[in-house]
């Protein structure tokens, strides 16, 4: 076998954006010089994947190599094994140190230059094992076994963990020998097509997956009537089901909390058994709905099922950049209108076009691919968000191979054309949050300062059961949380707050840290962290998901003086061409996020008591 480089045959293997480099034993021990590794995993990582190096990173590199010339076996009946670097795993952009391959193994070798084990360390390795053992085709097609192991370059490090074994100077040649024996090689042919493998749910998690899409406590999802979107889960299957037709795209908008996500969920497991290989993907570029999503169909028996037909958008969208094909027919891309117009590796690219190249791939090859895309109103909250819609409509200008079915409010921004059908199936006029009382015309009319409409919404919605308190004294604060847990055990509640102010000291009380709450923490702060109001949720996290009486606090970034809104001076502007836009999209998000009613938190702020006093004036119906 040859080496196989980026840029040379591996990109003529479909292997194209997955691994830095791919050798044999024998080729690594004889032919890789260190300069040569080193370019490699430093051009793949920067110009490939699109991140910065760091010094660290070459360091890491250049330990990685000298570990590996050292105590790598040298026995000649191991030298046709493959050994891939820094391979991108493929249900993330996370990358895998070493990989060693044979017919019936994939062996993952992550390295660390540590003194002692570290839980994250072990939890990565184990992470890897878990992705190649149950989302990847090849993988499952082979019957591979996946085993992983934590490599410490530096010395002997006290103890093993229970989740991977760990390896060191000592022993490190022997487990690889061990490992090894009895195995034989792929060919240069396997290994690429291992390598360009597509991520796929595996039978087992499917069933297990769909069983969870009938039963599971999905956010949002059982409180959700299925007959108030069924014309439009029929317009959705009847261009899913027409054959004469090869590419459609699908838009459909709806106010917030109208069930735009129950219809991408409810699309793809109703389709997830049409047919025997190629399944439908569920795609966000909210990753804190993505995370919550993932984890709340997952069973105890393998973490994280719900990677079967929930994936962030910027991870699946990598794939338009290779050359390999996804099993997937059927593409549903929430909140769609937030579509990036730039991508990080292709200047003039948009994550539109990236799809639309995609689906150019899949219909090529499977006959047949719809793109149904959900889009919201008024909802885009960071930059390169905000072109919205004639994104779209740029992205499709001319591509009469695409059959596009929109919204009929849309027309004007599509224009006409043959390939462009208006549906008015295709519009979520109602927000079925509430217990299906619709807040959305109450927020619009606060957003627009429009106190007659809005204290007549307020009324309206208060003789419907609507329920929600306002109040100022932080102190409060843990008495909302007594209050729901007394009254509504299960529910959830928190607080959501704006990005674009730091809260000042004791605004939300001494145990309070701050809104930023990574992605892959979603699930926790929305199932345990909340309560404790140790951190809140900003409009990034809570964007997408609900809770049933969140604690919606105005902090002073977007506050009322002389009978306007206004922006505070000091609010956060990371290159927003409109940043006024923006913090009324976010107060639009942050006042639609509740299932049954809400607490309004308006601190002890002088900059406030004008904005307080509007609110109070427009609850004429004295509640609190």
């Amino acid at each position: 076998m040859k080496t196989v480089e980026v840029g040379t045959a591996f990109r003529n293997h479909l292997g194209k954006d997955r691994a830095a480099l791919v050798v044999t034993l024998k080729e690594f021990r004889e032919e890789t010089t260190r300069e040569s590794f080193l370019n490699a995993c430093h051009d793949f990582v920067e110009k490939t994947c699109g991140y910065p190096v760091e010094p660290a990173n070459d360091r890491s590199w250049r330990d990685c190599y000298d570990f590996l010339k050292t105590y790598l076996p040298a026995d000649t009946g191991l030298d046709p094994f493959s050994m891939v670097f820094e391979y991108v795993m493929p249900d993330s952009r996370k990358q895998a140190d070493v990989l060693l391959l044979t017919q019936h193994k994939v062996i993952i070798l992550e390295f660390k230059q540590k003194a002692v084990i570290l839980k994250e360390d072990a939890a990565q390795a184990a992470g890897y094992r878990q992705s190649l053992s149950h989302y990847h085709y090849e993988t499952e097609k082979k019957a591979m076994t996946v085993e992983a192991y934590l490599v410490y370059t530096q010395g002997d490090p006290a103890g093993n963990h229970h989740l991977v074994d760990v390896l060191t100077p000592e022993n490190f040649t022997a487990a690889l020998r061990n490992a090894l024996k009895d195995q034989l090689p792929l060919s240069e042919k396997e290994c690429c097509t291992w390598i360009a493998s597509p991520f796929y749910p595996l039978k087992n998690i499917a069933e297990a997956t769909l069983q969870l899409f009938k039963s599971g406590d999905l956010p949002n999802i059982k409180t959700i009537r299925e007959g108030d979107i069924k014309e439009t889960l029929e317009a959705i299957d009847g261009v899913i089901a027409d054959r004469s037709t090869q590419k459609s795209i699908l838009f459909v908008s709806g106010v917030p909390g109208s069930g735009k996500t129950l219809v991408g969920l409810k699309t793809v497991y109703d389709h997830a058994h049409d047919q025997e290989t190629l399944t439908p993907i569920y795609l966000s570029g909210n990753d804190p709905l993505v995370n919550i999503l993932q984890n709340t169909l997952s069973t105890h028996g393998i973490a994280q099922e719900g990677k079967s037909y929930i994936q962030a958008m910027k991870n699946f969208k990598t794939l338009a950049h290779g050359t390999s094909v996804p099993l997937h027919n059927i593409i549903v891309f929430d909140e769609a209108q937030r579509a990036w117009d730039t991508d990080y590796r292709e200047p003039g690219e948009t994550e539109a076009t990236l799809l639309l190249r995609l689906g150019d791939r899949i219909a090529a090859k499977y006959g047949k691919v719809t793109i149904l895309c959900l889009i919201g109103e008024g909802q885009s909250l960071y930059f390169h968000e905000e072109t919205g819609m004639p994104l779209w409509a740029k992205a499709l200008t001319g591509r009469k191979d695409w059959n596009v079915y929109i919204p009929v409010s849309y027309q004007k921004v599509f224009g006409e054309s043959p390939h462009i059908h208006a549906s008015p199936h295709l519009t979520l006029n109602t927000s079925i949050r509430h217990d299906f009382i619709d807040v959305s015309p109450w927020v619009e009319a606060i957003l627009d300062l429009d106190l007659e409409k809005a204290r007549k919404c307020y009324c309206e919605m208060v003789a419907q059961g609507f329920v929600c308190w306002r109040f100022r004294d932080a102190s409060k604060l843990p008495q909302v949380v007594s209050y729901v847990k007394q009254h509504a055990p299960g529910a959830h509640t928190g607080i959501i707050v704006s990005f674009h102010l730091r809260a000042k000291p004791g605004m939300f009380g001494p145990q309070y840290r701050g809104c930023y709450v990574k992605a892959e923490e979603a699930y926790h702060w929305y199932t345990e962290e909340s309560y404790q109001l140790t951190r809140g949720a900003s409009e990034f996290l809570i964007q997408g998901i609900e809770l049933e009486y969140p604690i919606v606090s105005f902090v002073g970034d977007y506050f009322i003086q002389d009978g306007k809104w206004k922006v505070d001076p000091h609010a956060s502007n990371p290159g927003f061409k409109d940043l006024e836009k923006v913090i009324q999209n976010v107060y639009r998000v942050l006042l639609t996020r509740s299932r049954k009613g809400m607490f309004l938190y308006f601190p002890k702020d002088p900059k406030l008591d004008e904005t307080y006093g509007w609110f109070a004036s427009m609850m004429t119906v004295e509640n609190d």
